[in-house]
């Protein structure tokens, strides 16, 4: 019975050293997986900080600043026409459509490149008017099947308005070539003016006289008008075209707009490529003339 009685004892002894060794052993697991756990939540949180720190850092880092480019004010239109394209098709003629600047191109008819030149600048993005020949005081030079003389009857010079525009069908206005005799006779501007009113097509005045009347009879038969403010380069000289163009500039800044008139020439397409940029930068608009009749 004392054997018995030892042995279950000592059962019950290691039974419970057992129990008490697997607490123990749960405990330390548990604990073990609250570490786990702990740790993981610190990584995450640790990651979560990182992640908003980056976010503030990237916030904050400054934004490459560019100087604000504030567009001039307006200052003054310039409207500027070249006279007496048509009879060349060359490195100058074609200089021309180069310019970035809205520019009105008048071109003599009866010449060999008239019609083309009309389709490339009009391509190019230009506007074209017909250079009209018109019978001068002195000597009238050129395009003799195209001349309006003041001897002339309505019906013959009727044919011949029509003939020049049909021959430059992009053409969307006139002005005169030469005509110090003809565009001062009421005749011949009545003339014009019933041909482009019929057409829907304005005239400039280019004044080479100062007993024009193209302007104002033109205004008589509700044509749209405008007058030629200043010639750039009656002299073919560098100096004074540039000078030239300074007066124009002051006249559109006074007025609010003006218009030049400039020839197919070299020192003419020389100064305008360098000084329409600066001008430009300056607060000056070029634009056609179309947009500056009354």
């Amino acid at each position: 019975m004392n054997n018995f009685d030892l042995k279950s004892s000592i059962i019950y002894i290691l039974i419970f050293i057992i129990m008490v060794l697997l607490i123990i052993l749960k405990k330390m697991d548990d604990r073990n997986k609250d570490l786990s756990l702990q740790k993981k939540m610190e990584k995450v949180e640790i990651e979560s900080q990182e992640e908003k720190l980056q976010e503030k850092t990237f916030d904050e880092k400054p934004h490459k600043i560019f100087p604000e480019i504030k567009n001039p004010e307006l200052k003054g239109v310039i409207g500027i026409i070249i006279d007496d394209f048509g009879y060349r098709n060359d490195n100058v003629s074609d200089g021309f459509l180069e310019i970035d600047a809205n520019m009105t191109y008048a071109i003599i008819p009866g010449h060999q490149y008239s019609t083309s030149f009309g389709e490339k600048a009009v391509n190019a993005g230009f506007e074209v008017i017909v250079h009209m020949p018109m019978e001068n005081t002195g000597r009238t030079y050129g395009e003799e099947e195209f001349v309006l003389k003041t001897d002339m009857d309505n019906e013959t010079m009727e044919r011949r308005l029509k003939n020049a525009l049909k021959q430059i069908p992009t053409a969307i206005g006139m002005n005169n070539h030469q005509g110090s005799k003809a565009s001062a006779d009421q005749g011949v501007m009545a003339n014009v003016a019933r041909v482009l009113k019929d057409k829907g097509l304005f005239y400039i005045d280019s004044r080479t006289t100062v007993e024009t009347i193209g302007e104002t009879t033109m205004e008589i038969f509700g044509v749209p008008t405008a007058r030629r403010n200043i010639f750039l380069d009656n002299d073919d000289d560098e100096i004074k075209i540039e000078k030239q163009l300074m007066k124009l500039v002051k006249k559109s800044e006074k007025s609010g707009f003006a218009i030049g008139i400039g020839h197919v020439k070299p020192k003419t397409l020389k100064v305008l490529r360098e000084k329409i940029p600066q001008l430009k930068r300056q607060g000056y608009k070029f634009d056609f003339v179309s947009r500056m009749l009354h």
